[in-house]
């Protein structure tokens, strides 16, 4: 695939090869004059900011936002297209558009920006390679003979949307220039990520009218782009303006602030029918409000005489893997709070919000990696982010908080060096955490080979902070409700689990001499944990007495003997009743703690904590009206992002527990699960299945009077545990005479039981 770009020189438009390039879009073409009808014809594509590509009008692929983000200084994702099918006797125009995207992000008047960050102007380098019947092979490349225009795209922002004028369409050509030789650019690069595309057209539910404005509600947040249609009575020089929101303010007009304004999308017509898309930014909306201003600079009435909008939703092409149902509307909600959030955060690299940042914060995506790998499979996907946290890594060893690292966030001079927006280790941690849990998932290796020394080199780096005492350093516990979490415990906590994924990968790659001394190491710190927030002669013995602080603790093990286990697992119970049965845990926090509560049996507890509508958490966002998870425990209340992944993992407690379907603890591959529903009260029936490439697992339970009948479906050449239901026994199995957590172990096929 490189190959075919062998010789081939960057181009872009001349005013695009200064400093100060102008707003307009550039488009490259080229003319390709074939005798003959080719029996194979391929184009490589390699550049930078964001592309679109067509022959004589036809686009050459469905693939959106190509080439998604990476190190633009370092990489730039290079793909092949098949457009045999496009090509034809005779003269063909391949035209090239180019966007600012990521790769070249500046303040412009008027348009919200999260950062600036110029990294490389948009430019291309491009490869045809055709057959014929012959054996013949022709190989075009780009060049000094291409030829540019400023094109009718006149602004591309990434954050602050994109401006069409259609009147500019089929402008004058000028000579490109080459503006780097191949050697000195970022390098093509073959990802492993799936593209992105359109998954899912949608239609309005609701359009309303306000003064000369109209509000159009899709009834959910989602990340994508708008489609507008003008009628036959659109007049000529009048422009549509879309402005995006997951908001409306009391006055109905849509509100900006969590996604960051003014953010619009405009398209000037030409008069007459049209439909236009943005090809070069996507959006994070539910709502979108549609101006139409006349060529004098008035307002129009943006009836659906003169503009229809519809809604495109993006998302990289993963395939989905997973299900989960249940006959609780409320748990469902929950689920699609997640669901919906993982959905419009899965681009080129996983986001932590489609609009404000489109950043590719780290630490959710271990945090949360069950939960989207249950529903979608990610080996390939997230595979990559081995590759841009290796290139975002600092000379020191730092493996900053987010990858690629398209800005480094001033930080607030009062907050002091230590403050983690760039450094965490529960976000850093990522290098070791990833690899080990897609070795788990997919018994993939390959990226923890390429993972380990980047992450002995951050581990140096973090030993270094951390010195003779423990790591306190960073962000601590996010998004808490309880700010008495000690930042220490929270990166010693971090500081922990990295070394205990380092230990479990490091015999697998075959670094056992580093695995016993990375051992003691993880064992050090948590001696230390004790020592500082233990005190075993207090009925509390936990210090100070938060639920991340305990739960923190327990997940680590932290918390010795046994007794001292027993009375820190009954403060954790005490201090939720305390809380009112309420989150107060960020969200470094909040694994653990569902974890913690899950090994008790507390089930219903966690049920209550989820679904409490009263009180910041799931169930107060559903009650509020969200439609995806928000960035934070206060939903809708506190006006910031509806549409985050990072609180997701209450997902994996739906589907591991109230379905009951969960990896085994010592699997790899997923070829040992264990089976273990829990039927809450009031809770009829609860579904799952998991499509995994080793083959297709599915579990239901239902409840009839007292009885629970249970189906699973396990795969070929995989094994499971079923566990009886606390409380009932397995009807049918004559050796159990007693309630109790009783196991069954079955091979592949259909399985029905009954529990009583």
């Amino acid at each position: 695939m490189i190959t075919d770009l062998d010789g081939a020189p960057w181009i872009t438009h001349p005013d695009w090869a200064g400093d100060e390039p102008p707003n307009i879009a550039p488009v490259l073409r080229t003319l390709i004059d074939l005798s003959e009808q080719p029996v194979r014809a391929r184009v490589t594509i390699a550049a930078l900011g964001v592309w679109t590509a067509d022959l004589d009008g036809r686009s050459i692929t469905d693939q959106v936002l190509e080439p998604g983000t990476s190190d633009f200084g370092t990489r730039v994702a290079t793909t092949s297209h098949d457009v045999t099918g496009l090509m034809s006797v005779g003269v063909n125009q391949f035209r090239l558009q180019l966007g600012e995207g990521s790769a070249h992000v500046r303040r412009v008047p008027d348009r919200y920006t999260k950062l600036v960050g110029r990294l490389v102007a948009p430019r291309a380098r491009v490869g045809f390679l055709i057959d014929f019947a012959d054996g013949r092979q022709l190989r075009i490349t780009t060049g000094p003979d291409w030829q540019a225009q400023l094109g009718p795209t006149t602004l591309s922002h990434w954050y602050g949307g994109e401006d069409y004028d259609a009147t500019r369409e089929g402008g004058d050509w000028t000579s490109a220039v080459v503006v780097a030789d191949a050697d000195a650019a970022p390098r093509p690069w073959a990802r492993r990520q799936p593209p992105m595309r359109v998954v899912e057209s949608l239609a309005p539910v609701q359009r309303t009218m306000i003064k000369d404005s109209a509000i159009i509600d899709f009834g959910r947040n989602l990340a994508g782009r708008e489609v507008i249609t003008l009628t036959d009575h659109f007049p000529a020089g009048a422009t549509v303006q879309i402005w995006p929101a997951e908001y409306l303010g009391e006055d109905g007009h849509v509100d900006q602030h969590s996604t960051g304004w003014p953010i619009f999308d405009s398209y000037r017509g030409r008069g007459g029918a049209a439909c236009w898309r943005p090809q070069f930014c996507y959006h994070g909306f539910r709502f979108l409000e549609v101006r139409v201003i006349d060529a004098d600079g008035g307002p129009l009435p943006a009836t659906e005489e003169l503009v229809a909008v519809d809604a495109e939703r993006i998302m990289t092409d993963n395939r989905p893997v997973g299900s989960f149902s249940t006959s609780d509307p409320t748990l469902d909600g929950i689920h699609d709070l997640v669901g919906r959030a993982i959905d419009s955060n899965l681009f080129s690299v996983p986001t932590d919000c489609p609009h404000r940042e489109k950043l590719g914060w780290l630490e959710q995506d271990h945090l949360v990696f069950e939960p989207v790998a249950r529903r979608y499979h990610i080996d390939d996907h997230f595979a990559d982010l081995i590759t841009h946290m290796s290139d975002a890594q600092t000379a020191d060893g730092l493996i900053p908080d987010i990858a690629p690292e398209l800005v480094v966030f001033d930080i607030p001079t009062h907050l002091g060096t230590d403050f983690g927006y760039r450094d965490d280790v529960n976000w850093g941690s990522a290098i070791w955490q990833i690899p080990r849990l897609l070795h788990r998932t997919y018994a993939d290796l390959e990226p923890a080979r390429r993972a380990w020394q980047p992450g002995m080199a951050y581990l140096d780096y973090i030993d270094r902070l951390a010195g003779d005492d423990l790591l306190d350093h960073g962000l601590a516990d996010w998004i808490t409700l309880d700010d008495a979490t000690p930042r220490a415990l929270v990166a010693s906590y971090g500081h922990a689990r990295m070394l205990d994924a380092a230990v479990e990968l490091a015999p697998l790659l075959g670094h056992d001499q580093q695995a016993d001394d990375l051992r003691h190491r993880a064992i050090t710190i948590r001696r230390r944990l004790a020592v500082h927030f233990v005190d075993s002669r207090l009925r509390t013995p936990v210090i100070p007495d938060t639920q991340a602080s305990i739960a923190l603790l327990l997940d680590l093990g932290a918390v010795l003997p046994a007794t001292h286990q027993q009375a820190a697992e009954q403060q954790l119970l005490a201090r939720i009743h305390a809380d009112g049965d309420r989150f107060t845990v960020g969200e470094i926090g909040l694994p653990a703690l569902i974890r913690q509560l899950t090994r008790l049996g507390e089930h219903e507890l966690i049920r209550t904590m989820a679904t409490r509508t009263d009180v910041p958490g799931y169930g107060q966002m559903l009650a509020e009206g969200c439609t995806a998870l928000a960035e934070h425990w206060t939903g809708a209340g506190s006006r910031a992002s509806a549409n985050h992944f990072m609180l997701g993992y209450i997902d994996r407690w739906l589907i591991g527990s109230v379905a009951g379907l969960a990896q085994a603890p010592d699997d790899i591959g997923w070829r040992h699960a264990v089976i273990a529903p829990v039927p809450l009260a009031g809770v009829d029936w609860a579904a799952t299945d998991y499509d995994h490439e080793g083959g297709r697992w599915s579990v239901r339970w239902d409840r009839s009077a007292d009885r629970i009948r249970l189906q699973a479906t396990v795969p070929a050449g995989a094994v499971a545990d079923i566990v009886t239901p606390p409380g009932l026994r397995d009807v049918e199995d004559p050796d159990v005479e007693k309630p109790g957590a009783h196991r069954r172990r079955v091979g592949p096929g259909d399985h029905v039981i009954t529990f009583g």
